[in-house]
């Protein structure tokens, strides 16, 4: 993978020194990125905006608010119209955002512009019929407070409260919000969160590109062995890194090099992503089924064949699938499935309880840190050399029980039942952020 172009972002930022993180955005004429004190800046069409206290302060009466997203790169544009001016909040959700404050006679152009670039139309109160946003607001650093909107109900505080309708609710938060801003407080950051009531799905404004028509799906024959079973499922995860080329990825399917701009749709910290996977970035690129070895397991097939598989989604990606941190690190990407031979080292646990037993425990699935991962357990199997498979997680302390022989089930019918399930969700997430 080509390295940032440091010189290039420091030239943006008018020569002043930058930290050496990722970009937020980064395409020909729009740039967000980092100073050296880690400050978010906007080098937009041009001109480079840096921290305007005037505009992060500035709480005239709101007027109208255009909110647009980037699908699941968690990227927004806040626009909040103030009489003659606006606030603009470009920013990760739940992360950083920097607010510039412009002349609104120029907010439809700047919209149509974001749009131009993938942003698509949320409400100001929630980004699809499915999430909602919460506005977060503080005051001298240590009094915080918050408001969402969800169908018609707003939620102050954690504190939910019911109105006739939606837009009921919404006036009612925009009262709320009023308020509070007199009383000093002010936006420094939003966060999506999933819908518990209906909300109205948001409309594309006039003139906006339209959004792409969902890819057809695959149908995929039930597999008639395990090793079948192992390449059906490799099958159905090339499939969707194929059919939805952002918001999601498949490690063993990028080349670093060439696809930076997809491994940016799903993980933010992209030079450390790459140098921590970088032993499984593009193994399935040649990879193809292959005739199993005598007395070969479909798990031993799997690594021969494969090696790994390392699904890393977006978070607006990742609802309703049990997503963990690869490698329990920022940075490590967040998956629902993580499959290798390397993902933990058992041995650390056995030294750290004292039971020799922990050793027939083998470890092959990511979210050991949140109980989300497996393990073969090594004391069962059965003539063809499939082990039982059993949930791991790093706070055990004791062998689990016994798995009698005859309902172990082979790692590649368990991989393509886990496979064929998250696809579902996935596809469903997917579409959803397109």
């Amino acid at each position: 993978m080509a390295d940032t172009d440091w010189k290039r972002l420091q030239k943006l930022n008018g020569s002043d020194a930058i930290r050496r993180a990722d970009p937020q955005f980064d395409s020909k004429d729009e740039v967000w990125f980092y100073s050296e004190d880690f400050e978010l800046r906007v080098w937009s069409a041009g001109t480079l905006y840096k921290r305007d206290e005037q505009a992060v302060t500035f709480t005239a009466p709101v007027t109208a608010r255009h909110v647009l997203y980037r699908g699941g790169w968690l990227l927004y544009v806040d626009v909040t119209v103030r009489g003659d001016k606006a606030t603009v909040r470009r920013g990760t959700l739940n992360g950083h955002s920097h607010v510039a404050l412009v002349d609104a006679s120029g907010v439809e152009a700047l919209l149509a512009r974001y749009r131009s670039m993938g942003f698509r139309d949320g409400t100001p109160w929630n980004a699809t019929s499915k999430k909602v946003l919460e506005r977060q607001y503080r005051k001298e650093e240590t009094k915080a407070w918050s408001m969402t909107v969800d169908g018609n109900h707003t939620i102050e505080e954690r504190k939910e409260k019911a109105h006739a309708s939606w837009e009921a609710a919404v006036a009612y938060a925009e009262k709320r919000v009023r308020a509070q801003e007199k009383a000093g407080f002010v936006q420094y950051n939003q966060e999506l969160w999933p819908a518990k009531h209906p909300n109205p799905e948001p409309k594309p404004a006039k003139g906006a590109p339209k959004r792409p028509k969902p890819p057809k799906g695959t149908k995929f024959p039930k597999p008639k062995d395990a090793f079948e079973a192992v390449d059906i499922a490799v099958a159905m995860l090339k499939d969707l890194h194929e059919r939805f080329p952002s918001g999601h990825f498949i490690t063993e399917l990028v080349d670093a090099k060439k696809d930076k701009k997809r491994i940016e749709s799903a993980e933010e910290h992209v030079s450390f992503f790459v140098r921590h996977h970088k032993l499984r970035l593009g193994q399935w690129l040649k990879a193809k089924p292959l005739k199993p070895k005598k007395k070969e397991s479909s798990w031993d097939y799997f690594l021969r064949v494969y090696g790994s598989a390392t699904w890393i989604l977006a978070t607006n990606a990742s609802e309703d699938l049990p997503g963990f941190y690869c490698g329990n690190v920022t940075g490590g990407g967040w998956s629902c499935l993580e499959i290798s031979a390397d993902v933990y080292d058992i041995g650390n646990l056995v030294d750290a309880t004292g039971n020799d037993e922990l050793e027939d425990l083998e470890p092959f699935h990511g979210g050991w840190d949140i109980n989300r991962s497996f393990a073969f357990d090594n004391r069962a199997s059965n003539a063809a050399g499939e082990r039982a498979i059993v949930p791991f997680d790093e706070n055990t302390s004791d062998m689990p029980k016994k798995t009698p022989v005859s309902r172990i089930q082979p790692f590649g019918l368990w991989m393509h039942q886990r496979v064929s399930q998250m696809t579902r969700i996935a596809e469903r997430n997917l579409r959803d952020l397109m």
